[in-house]
């Protein structure tokens, strides 16, 4: 499987395609070993969470959303 890895291209001519253009697509594969399954707990104590809003001008709503989310675990 380690030959798989890297980028694929595909090039096709779709049935719907009237003027017979080619149309190309391509993918990333990445071949990983499988994670083990693990156990563990967070106390919700130890988890601060921030929240940002736009700072660029926009339109309705840019700087009352909050557009970013950064979670931190304290301990670490």
């Amino acid at each position: 499987m380690k030959f798989e890895s890297g980028v694929h291209r595909v090039q096709r001519i779709p049935a719907t395609e009237s003027q017979g253009r080619v149309h190309t697509s391509t993918v990333t594969v990445a071949i990983m070993p499988e994670a083990e399954d693990i156990d563990f707990k967070i106390d919700p104590k130890e988890v601060e969470m921030d929240t940002y809003a736009a700072s660029s001008s926009g339109g309705q709503n840019a700087n009352k959303n909050q557009t970013g989310v950064r979670l931190r675990h304290i301990p670490s």
